[in-house]
């Protein structure tokens, strides 16, 4: 079994390391919505958990001010190298940047105002040890706020694709689609589908008054069918579907994907649907 730090230090971490800026454009009206639930503001101290390539970092930076501080933290180095590059570039003084594991990190000496985390709480391996300990680095009554996907049914984004590749994967057990498609708690991208899930275990890592909001959205997969298909095979239960698979399966599976993608082009570009919780919480 792979672990989160080999996967995430591995093939897939430099993958998505490589598409900072798609995610960004992809993902970050989402994070947003989320960051204005946990009412981040001037002057805050933030723990911004699964910073990735910095971009939610960096939307924090600009709303705390110069007043505030912002710490970006994530086990992949392939992406944290592209988020301590952006922050040299830009000069951004009130941004902090570690590989770290928040499980075992020791945060007595933290009080942060705010954790954060734009979808990257569902890849905990031990859900009730990552949040209690999240909950150590808040001060009292500090906030807790993140985002996660809903069901595969809810996220035409994820459903499509995967639903082209399982057509062409699988036939020899190389990989259990339940697993890759979050339906049973593995770490993954719908492992916090289940809003009682959620409820169970922030309740059990010392959180309380628990807001689990239901939000909708389209999302602009890529500007043609071609780039859509190339972003949803690099990221998403696709891209561990087909983590194991040969180049000739691949290239099978982009050219289907491509055909269905062309039925939801739009002006602004190829659009699916996605549903994700909004979640914020208080630390006890």
């Amino acid at each position: 079994m792979v672990t989160q730090s080999e996967y995430w230090n591995g093939n897939a971490g430099k993958q998505w390391a490589s598409l900072a800026n798609n995610q960004d454009t992809l993902l970050g009206k989402l994070g947003e919505a989320t960051m204005d639930a946990a009412e981040v503001s001037i002057g805050q101290s933030v723990l911004d958990i699964g910073c990735g390539s910095g971009g939610s970092t960096f939307e924090i930076s600009r709303r705390i001010g110069s007043d505030g501080t912002v710490w970006g933290v994530d086990i992949s180095k392939p992406m944290l190298d592209i988020a301590i590059a952006r922050l040299t570039s830009h000069g951004i003084g009130n941004v902090k940047l570690s590989e770290a594991d928040v499980t075992t990190f020791d945060f007595e000496n933290y009080s942060f105002d705010t954790a954060f985390s734009r979808f990257g709480v569902m890849f905990f391996e031990d859900p009730v040890a990552s949040f209690s300990s999240i909950a150590n680095s808040l001060k009292s009554n500090g906030r807790l706020a993140f985002c996660c996907w809903r069901s595969l049914s809810k996220n035409e984004w994820f459903e499509l694709p995967l639903n082209v590749g399982l057509k062409y994967c699988n036939q020899d057990n190389k990989v259990d689609p339940m697993d890759v498609a979050g339906h049973s708690y593995t770490p993954g991208p719908m492992a916090f589908k289940d809003r009682d899930l959620i409820d169970t275990i922030l309740t059990d890592s010392g959180f309380s008054a628990i807001s689990i909001k239901d939000h909708k959205s389209t999302l602009v997969v890529g500007s043609t069918p071609t780039i859509a298909a190339n972003n949803l095979i690099s990221i998403g239960p696709l891209s561990r579907l087909i983590l194991n698979y040969d180049d000739q399966i691949k290239a099978l599976i982009q050219t289907e994907l491509e055909q269905e993608l062309m039925q939801h082009v739009t002006s602004e570009g190829v659009k699916l649907k996605s549903n994700i919780w909004i979640v914020t919480a208080r630390k006890n």
